[in-house]
């Protein structure tokens, strides 16, 4: 099984503009609410490909840098997050990444928050809103046919955060959003694993295809549900991959033990 741990080239382009992205903001003292300049706009300035670019604020939304809107990405406010990183990300991010199993109790968190979340979408959700989450969801599509399974990993979050951005509950989406960086810190728990394996990508677009739908019709109960049906994929196939990839560590290294030695 390939890992996709390893730095590449356009990891660390989209670094390099995600950080590009903050100075700006910085710079030019952008408050919460403020528009960022247009995506084409961006990557003129940046140098960077749309692609690059697009994932970079993929990241930043994941993290509650940046909301995503259709007409535009805008300036979130970075204090929503700042107790649930200091309370809950921070502390445990060095016990998740020491021990790839504590990614399943993350898992089980997500399941409950990201259901109330669907939830409350549906009964709430505006337009916008519902545009937000469309976008993200397309993007996502996106970033699969351009082969970047790390950028398809940002790209679900700030998917599953556009939802939660839906819930208009603050609180419930900082949590959310401390869950996906405890997520992202777990070696073996990455969402980045999911999509190496084959026809994963499909599955999870169905199931996300029927979140939205269930959103934007308001139906609640159908879009906790949906939730539910997707994080229980979520959780099997990454229980599936972790069980594969000890499996062969265990014969890795029986074979090294039992080598007749030259």
């Amino acid at each position: 099984m390939p890992s996709t741990n390893a730095s590449t080239p356009q990891q660390r382009v989209t670094d390099r503009v995600e950080q590009a992205i903050e100075t700006l903001i910085d710079e030019r003292a952008l408050a919460v609410g403020d528009r960022l300049p247009s995506e084409r706009a961006l990557a003129e300035m940046l140098g960077a490909s749309r692609n690059s670019l697009r994932e970079a604020l993929m990241r930043l939304a994941a993290r509650g840098r940046v909301t995503i809107r259709k007409g535009g990405n805008i300036i979130a406010d970075p204090g929503e997050t700042r107790w649930t990183s200091a309370t809950i990300a921070e502390p445990l991010t060095p016990v998740v990444a020491g021990n790839p199993g504590f990614g399943h109790d993350v898992l089980e968190v997500r399941r409950g928050l990201e259901g109330q979340a669907a939830y409350h979408a549906a009964l709430r959700a505006t337009p916008d809103d519902i545009a937000a989450i469309r976008a993200c969801f397309d993007r996502l599509a996106d970033d699969h046919a351009s082969g970047d399974a790390v950028a398809e990993a940002h790209a679900d979050a700030a998917f599953h955060l556009a939802i939660a951005d839906a819930s208009h509950n603050a609180v419930l989406r900082s949590v959310m959003a401390s869950m996906f960086d405890l997520l992202q810190s777990s070696i073996s728990q990455s969402l980045d694993k999911l999509y190496i394996v084959p026809r994963t990508f499909e599955r999870l677009s169905e199931q996300h295809q029927a979140l939205v739908e269930a959103i934007a019709s308001g139906d609640a109960d159908a879009a906790q549900l949906a939730s539910d049906t997707h994080l229980e994929f979520v959780a099997h196939t990454i229980r599936t991959i972790d069980e594969e990839r000890a499996r062969i560590e265990r014969a890795e290294t029986f074979r090294r033990t039992t080598s007749p030695r030259t």
